[in-house]
């Protein structure tokens, strides 16, 4: 076979072949990378605060736990928190998420909440111990380090047989002292039985 004829169908073919690498290369998406709104990410969580003092402030359960640094707020899911924000009170806290900034202490938990009290001893009478109330709603926003919360959504409330509905609460968790808006109570008076007097 000749040369150039060899040199010539050499080039076709490293024509086509360019051709044909140059169309993959356009056809390829372009790789854009960016930076990511979250810069560590763990789960299994198990966390404890401490106040100034080193008494244990809080200790925090949850399933996930995403750091935003745009926000700089902690994001979690399915949290379980124990919290005594003060000698005198205890707190259970569930929720389905929550955000809180570690700078700030502003929480926000969302996708339903439960807060209930321990029912330490009563302070006036050390003897009896206070009865626990359990608070149920949506939403519940405060902040750790002022100790209070609130919220401005319906709530459910349970102290021993005691129950009712509100359309908004606040709490100073530290005093145990709650505050209610818009309280609807249903009331049930036990029938009424005659009894003979003599």
């Amino acid at each position: 076979m000749n040369a150039k004829v060899l040199i010539f169908v050499a080039l076709i073919v490293a024509a086509v072949a360019a051709w044909f690498f140059h169309k993959q290369e356009s056809v390829a998406p372009k790789i854009n990378i960016e930076p990511s709104e979250v810069d560590y990410e763990a789960t299994d969580i198990k966390a404890v605060q401490t106040n100034d003092e080193g008494d244990t402030e809080y200790e925090l359960n949850a399933d996930s736990l995403t750091h935003n640094p745009t926000t700089n707020q902690d994001e979690m899911s399915g949290i379980t928190m124990n919290w005594a924000p003060g000698t005198e009170q205890r707190y259970r806290i569930e929720a389905g998420s929550a955000a809180i900034n570690q700078q700030t202490g502003e929480l926000k938990l969302s996708g339903g909440f439960l807060l209930s009290s321990k029912g330490l001893p009563d302070s006036s009478n050390s003897s009896s111990a206070a009865t626990p109330i359990t608070i149920t709603g949506q939403t519940l926003m405060g902040n750790t380090k002022e100790r209070a919360v609130y919220s401005n959504d319906p709530v459910k409330v349970v102290q021993g047989d005691n129950r009712f509905e509100a359309a908004s609460m606040k709490a100073n968790l530290e005093a145990g002292e709650y505050e209610f808006g818009q309280i609807a109570i249903t009331f049930m008076p036990p029938e009424r039985q005659d009894a003979k007097l003599f």
